[in-house]
């Protein structure tokens, strides 16, 4: 199993937007967890709107088409289907994240969400995984 984390991040929505829009590319399904109705609302919206040129297909895990779905965004992880990546939209570790190939955490400069970053850090840690990161401010600058 692989955790990712992408830290130092300018817009966190755009960055999960392409990340899932790679992985989409790739043939991958994928879950999104959020930590609430009301952000599943908003990615929701936001997987409409971005990429401007292009539709990330996606609904909610009771959606009766979420099992021919490449992308299900809901806050219940009891209810996501089995998919091999994770995107954890919410401020501690997912449930369930441990039946996942590959967990991505999306982490950008604002100071909160940065400590609760590190917080998970230090839990999937401690539950003997060994994350990965990636600075993105540092992938920029070096192309």
């Amino acid at each position: 199993m692989q955790i990712s984390f992408y830290f130092n991040v300018k817009n966190r929505e755009q960055a999960l937007c392409q990340l899932v829009g790679k992985a989409l590319a790739a043939g991958k399904t994928l879950n999104v967890l959020t930590d609430s109705a009301a952000a599943s609302s908003a990615l929701d919206r936001l997987l409409w709107e971005v990429p401007p040129h292009g539709f990330l297909p996606h609904c909610s895990a009771d959606d009766p088409r979420a099992a021919q779905t490449p992308i299900i965004i809901d806050h219940r992880p009891e209810c996501l289907p089995a998919r091999p990546l994770l995107f954890n939209w919410t401020g501690q570790v997912a449930s369930g994240f441990d039946g996942y190939e590959r967990v991505f955490e999306i982490v950008d400069t604002d100071p909160e969400l940065r400590t609760q970053a590190r917080e998970r850090w230090r839990a999937y840690q401690a539950l003997g995984h060994t994350p990965d990161a990636t600075d993105m401010q540092e992938l920029a600058r070096n192309g």
